[in-house]
């Protein structure tokens, strides 16, 4: 089932989504959360193709122009961590925005 949710998206420079993911747990762990990353998607450039699986032909654009060549990371509700952990710096807050989640209905 596809449902409406507000993403929140942030860019950075990683060699890796594996990179990514590891600054995001050390940066969770800093400020004392759990995040869970099951609700966590980290998109390599070129974006587009990938960010239209959560948002409009639009929407998607401009976050890929946004985010330039760094490494996007969409914080999914549940994640535990949008816009409470100190990243370093290292991430950039684009914005957030309405797309559209997939979950599985019993």
């Amino acid at each position: 089932m596809r449902l409406e949710a507000e993403i929140e998206v942030l860019a950075g420079a990683f060699a890796s989504q594996q990179l990514a993911f590891a600054h995001l747990l050390d940066a969770a762990e800093r400020t004392g959360l759990a995040p869970d990353l099951d609700h966590v998607e980290v998109v390599q450039s070129p974006h587009a193709r990938r960010l239209r699986g959560y948002f409009d032909a639009d929407t998607a654009v401009e976050i890929a122009a946004e985010a330039v060549s760094d490494t996007v990371i969409l914080v999914l509700p549940g994640a535990l961590v949008t816009g409470r952990f100190d990243t370093d710096k290292r991430l950039r807050r684009i914005g957030r925005y309405v797309g559209q989640i997939t979950r599985a209905t019993p």
